[in-house]
């Protein structure tokens, strides 16, 4: 899942699903189990990403290949090729990190992404995730600073009323003051 605004960004998977689940006007992962994926495993999914991006780079260059030759040789990771060119053919300028909220690991962990990513792809202009404003709340600012050094340049937070009425009504899990502060 991704906001509208977010259509041509490369998706990377760092979490599965929403750690609080339990918004009462959120259809989203319903009955799904929260987890962390492992650094390595998104490290490894943002080189494999960059192998093929390159490669679709290269080849839009010399005119020799096609999304269907890639996939008649055989891909080791279709969902990885499909990530790549849709994020060449939408310019390769944002990167949308996934799920319900990413900034809920480890701040050293985000920021080793952050920093791999713009190793990665140093075209990008923006990086962007979901973040709950409980979760930010948490975060140092030295923390957030540093994910803003290494590229984090906007943070979605959905924070559907300033009442703290209509946030306990809702389940929210989060009141006003910390929206605020967050």
């Amino acid at each position: 899942m991704r906001p509208p605004s977010e259509a041509d960004s490369l998706l990377i998977r760092i979490t599965r699903n929403c750690p609080w689940n339990r918004c009462t006007f959120c259809p989203v992962y319903k009955d799904e189990k929260f987890s962390l994926r492992l650094l390595e495993h998104v490290l490894e999914d943002i080189d494999t990403v960059k192998s093929y991006v390159d490669a679709i780079v290269d080849a839009k260059h010399s005119g020799a290949r096609y999304y269907g030759d890639f996939i008649k040789e055989g891909v080791e990771d279709e969902v990885a090729l499909h990530a790549a060119y849709h994020f060449v053919a939408g310019g390769m300028k944002s990167i949308f990190l996934q799920d319900g909220n990413s900034l809920i690991i480890k701040p050293e962990e985000m920021i080793t992404i952050l920093r791999h990513l713009q190793v990665c792809f140093p075209m990008v202009e923006r990086i962007t995730s979901y973040a709950r404003s409980h979760t930010i709340a948490k975060i140092s600012d030295e923390y957030l600073e540093k994910m803003a050094e290494a590229g984090l340049n906007r943070i979605h937070i959905g924070m559907e009323s300033g009442s703290d009425r209509v946030l306990k009504m809702v389940k929210k899990g989060v009141d006003k003051t910390t929206q605020v502060r967050a």
